[in-house]
């Protein structure tokens, strides 16, 4: 099993993924005052989800976590 873990820019999606499909799904939208603080934001919701998923699923069956983030596409055009 995987952990993937969609950061955008107004929420944080996290996914258990077996077998390449997504067997359980946890989403936070984030507030004015949590994108004021992002960073302390992301490290508190990411424990949080993760927790969650782990209540269900035995840690050892996690064979690793994968993080996808926004980029901005114009600054790699140039």
């Amino acid at each position: 099993m995987r952990i993937g873990i969609d950061l955008g820019g107004s929420h944080i999606a996290l996914g258990l993924v077996e077998n390449g499909k997504i067997i359980r799904k946890c989403e936070h939208n984030f507030s004015k005052e949590e994108k004021e603080n992002l960073e302390e934001t992301l490290k508190k919701v990411i424990h949080q989800q993760i927790d969650k998923i782990l209540q269900t699923t035995l840690k050892e069956k996690i064979e690793m976590i994968g993080i996808s983030v926004p980029r901005k596409t114009e600054k790699w055009m140039h």
